[in-house]
């Protein structure tokens, strides 16, 4: 009765591991980070097989049973290595802006992996990690766990590499991805303390699942959300957050509600003599200054279109939205100066306050920050 209600709840995990897979299909093009996320969740579906295998067979009688039990056993064992590893991979891939030095931790972390896979073989003469008796019945041996320790290793390394990268961060939103990922060892971790204190109840990749649901969850609404170029929240993103502003401000709130517009100085021409592709590169420069520009503080950042972005600042005070124009000029100048290979970076900023007597919409707010801009550049050319 328990073995075909554990082979249930691994139907399940199948189940919901298939439809993210199913409903990855039909994006155009993978990422890097979405193939090494794919890898790790067909690597779940394996494991989930097996479990539920391993549960099937275990007790049974039948000519090779016994055999069988210890192929499927150490499949178990070598997959249960193999997806804590594929997670620490995706961290890697999926946060690190040096590649290369990512692939070589990769690279590294790779080493033990092979390791205890290779000695997995020598446990068929030894029975170090487990054993299968007379009556085809599996039962732990000491060795099971160090080969848990190492499955956790890798777990709590992809959740320290995630909490560096919140930590570094300089946008609430990359900080708060970061926190999801890291968020994801904590489940599975507890699971296998239950199970390592209860024998006989398998919960660690049903959890495990679930982790990556939620993952997988935050991820498409990162991608809903957000500007796929530069990452920054989307105009439809922007439109919604100025709406539940303006609506929270005249009910509940004080202070201002300060929208910063600003575009990229002289772009066509970039784009028509350097390319498209160094302009998509100059669009990404600029989404990393206003990010650090704007460390630490509550703004709300957008790509409106083109070359075209906004914060909206909830400042309490209008020397709070000048301290962040003048940090964009700061961050701005500190880039041009340790890029002296490109196209030096310059924007024109305009800026305008909500008010809910004069402005009847966002779209009144949009305009007049659109309309400061545009004086900005035009004072710029004739400087």
């Amino acid at each position: 009765m328990q073995n075909a209600l554990y082979v249930e709840i691994s139907a399940i995990g199948i189940i919901l591991l298939v439809i993210i897979l199913i409903t990855q299909q039909r994006t155009s093009g993978f990422s890097a980070a979405q193939r090494r996320f794919n890898d790790l969740l067909y690597t779940m579906i394996v494991m989930l097989v097996v479990d539920a295998a391993c549960w099937l067979i275990d007790g049974t009688q039948f000519r090779f049973a016994r055999e069988l039990n210890y192929v499927l056993e150490t499949i178990y064992y070598a997959f249960q290595i193999i997806l804590p590893f594929l997670w620490a991979v995706y961290v890697e891939i999926a946060l690190s802006s040096d590649l290369k030095s990512a692939r070589r931790r990769i690279n590294i972390a790779t080493v033990p992996l092979i390791i205890f896979i290779i000695a997995l073989v020598f446990n068929f003469n030894r029975g170090f990690v487990f054993i299968i008796d007379e009556n085809n019945v599996y039962h732990r041996a000491s060795g099971m766990y160090v080969y848990a320790a190492l499955t956790y290793v890798y777990l709590v390394y992809g959740s320290i590499r995630a909490l560096i990268k919140a930590k570094d961060s300089t946008w609430v939103d990359d900080k708060r991805r970061c926190y999801t990922m890291a968020f994801f060892t904590v489940l599975p971790l507890i699971a296998g303390i239950i199970q390592a204190l209860f024998y006989g109840i398998s919960l660690n990749w049903i959890i495990a699942t679930v982790s990556a649901v939620l993952v997988y969850i935050d991820s498409l609404d990162h991608q809903i959300s957000s500007d796929p170029l530069t990452g920054l929240n989307n105009r439809r993103e922007l439109t919604k957050y100025l709406l539940r502003e303006m609506r929270d401000r005249d009910t509940t709130r004080n202070g201002f509600l300060t929208l910063i517009m600003m575009d990229v100085d002289e772009f066509k021409q970039i784009n028509d003599t350097l390319g498209h592709f160094y302009g998509d590169n100059v669009l990404i420069a600029v989404a990393g200054i206003l990010k650090a520009s704007c460390k630490n503080t509550e703004a709300f950042l957008a790509r409106y279109g083109g070359d075209e972005f906004c914060i909206v600042l909830p400042a309490s005070t209008e020397a709070d939205t000048q301290k962040v124009v003048e940090r964009i000029a700061l961050q701005q100048e500190e880039w041009n100066k340790s890029h002296l290979d490109m196209h030096a970076v310059s924007l024109s900023i305009g800026c305008a306050v909500w008010d809910a007597q004069k402005d009847s919409g966002y779209e009144a707010l949009i305009t007049r920050a659109d309309k400061k801009m545009y004086e900005s550049k035009k004072k710029k050319k004739h400087s």
